[in-house]
């Protein structure tokens, strides 16, 4: 029953939560993207259907182990338990199945890492390896019929006619569908959603459609944000922020307006002439043309996103006025941030605890795996930086960001570790086509190539290498680089007088 509860979770947060930037990245069309939802929450867990799992599980519950042992004998020993956990056990049956090899690793990767390949110990060779532990002692036909009558079942569940139907997705969109069925496995293990059953109700199709129907209500997933701005002009932008747009912000809005596809646009300017307005009126109008469904803002410091938080908090509830939508202050000491806190709705967002606009932090993305789950999320740029690391469950961070608009402030900050990071999460980035938007005062040249050609994943040589401009707007466009020198006005520069004091003068 766990199975087809993650089942129809995964399916929920296809329909009803995934962003449409992050569904056109998967590149599965809408029914076949279902479908294939469903069958990996079907067969996620089919690794517990072995001889280790099941003498450890049915230990604990002697109701069913009655039932079990009129079909199964299990054995009490076991040579070698700790090769076999369930979800390799998983990938090892689904292989053996003839399921497509790279579906079949979603399935063993759904406990946050894919399954490593060994010199002595291959998922292609778990079965034949460790069969005791798949089968006990001669039962080899009546575990194999098992496995494929619930093969079978989950084929015919998610509307395949036979194995070869199976569509293997690509690595990136793999990813992205691992982190999605890791989600849902861990919505549909949480009691407070799906309530445990005891022994008698398992398997008793009555709870169904209604079990998950009411976990999904009561978990109450805030929807993607979508932005209603293709263009902002003169009007919207006062409205949005309280002021007209200099040079800068309305050079930005208009390459944004105009661009063909995702990109990276990195913005040098002066402190103090708006480049957060400009990236935040930008963000809105990529995330309209682009389909993106939130927003991540990432600072050097856990003091200048609290700095920034609360500005970023009011733009976000502009974005709100009509539906709810969740926000995450992403650093280690957020929860000591009192505007943060009064965003709390309590232990468990309900409907009920839902009004009909505006932010709030919902409990579910509260867990440091899930910090990039949540719409609008305000952060430390390390939990960007984290997705560039090869570590447990860095597929929910790319799911994450993969349907964001991600900006970057003071992308000069970093020193060359951190560089090195940033270099590698903005080539996911650019696999995934996030717009990307950095802001920078002082960032050499040799530094804004690197960031570019990290997100484009080829060196691109030219004369923009060498431009010196400044302010200047530097953005890719279906690959192609382009550059704009931006002039201000005068009343829009800003001078510092700077005047000698000599100590004696301070006596």
């Amino acid at each position: 029953m766990h199975c087809r509860d993650t089942a129809d979770v995964f399916c929920f947060l296809v329909q009803n939560w995934l962003p449409e930037a992050t569904r056109i990245q998967i590149g599965l069309e809408e029914d076949l993207l279902v479908r294939t939802a469903r069958f990996l929450g079907l067969v996620h867990d089919f690794g517990k259907a072995t001889a280790l799992f099941q003498s450890r599980i049915l230990a604990h519950i002697p109701e069913a182990a009655e039932r079990f042992n009129a079909f199964f004998s299990l054995p009490t020993t076991f040579r070698s338990g700790k090769a076999t956990p369930h979800a390799r056990a998983s990938e090892a049956i689904l292989l053996e199945l003839g399921c497509p090899p790279f579906l079949a690793s979603i399935a063993g990767a759904h406990h946050g890492k894919p399954q490593e390949e060994f010199l002595n110990d291959s998922v292609f060779d778990q079965i034949e390896l460790y069969s005791g532990n798949y089968w006990g002692k001669g039962q080899k036909q009546q575990w194999t019929k098992l496995w494929e009558e619930l093969f079978q079942f989950a084929l015919e569940e998610s509307g395949f006619e036979a194995v070869d139907a199976l569509s293997e997705p690509s690595f990136s969109a793999g990813l992205l569908l691992t982190g999605l069925l890791t989600m849902a496995d861990w919505i549909a293990s949480n009691s407070t959603y799906f309530p445990l059953l005891s022994s008698e109700d398992t398997g008793n199709e009555t709870l169904y459609p209604d079990r998950p129907y009411r976990a999904w209500r009561t978990l109450s997933l805030t929807s993607p944000w979508e932005s209603v701005y293709s263009s902002i002009d003169l009007h919207t932008f006062r409205k949005q922020f309280g002021f007209d747009p200099n040079t800068i912000q309305q050079a930005i809005l208009a390459i944004a307006s105009t661009a063909s596809s995702p990109g990276i646009f990195i913005l040098e300017a002066p402190m103090g002439v708006g480049k957060t307005e400009a990236a935040l009126a930008a963000a809105e109008v990529l995330s309209h043309r682009f389909h993106a469904g939130g927003l991540f803002f990432g600072l050097p410091t856990q003091a200048t996103t609290n700095g920034i938080f609360g500005r970023l908090k009011d733009w976000a509830e502009t974005q709100s006025l009509e539906m709810v939508h969740s926000i995450r202050l992403a650093h280690g000491a957020a929860e000591l941030n009192e505007e943060y806190q009064e965003l709390f709705s309590g232990s468990a967002v309900t409907e009920e605890d839902c009004s009909e606009n505006g932010v709030l932090v919902h409990r579910w993305f509260q867990g440091n795996k899930q910090a990039l789950l949540a719409d609008f999320v305000i952060g430390t740029v390390d939990q960007l930086l984290l997705a560039a690391l090869k570590q447990k469950h860095v597929m929910l961070r790319h799911l994450g960001l993969s349907g964001k608009v991600v900006i970057i402030d003071e992308c000069h900050a970093y020193d060359a570790y951190m560089n090195h990071y940033l270099e590698r999460a903005l080539a996911w980035l650019g696999c995934y086509h996030v717009p990307v938007i950095l802001l920078s005062a002082t960032l050499p040249a040799q530094r804004r190539v690197s960031l570019i050609q990290s997100y484009l994943g080829a060196q691109v040589p030219g004369i923009w290498q060498k431009n010196q401009s400044y302010p200047l707007l530097t953005w890719t466009d279906a690959g192609q680089i382009n550059q704009q020198a931006i002039h201000l006005k005068q009343e829009e520069k800003r001078c510092i007088v700077l005047r000698l004091i000599l100590t004696k003068s301070l006596i």
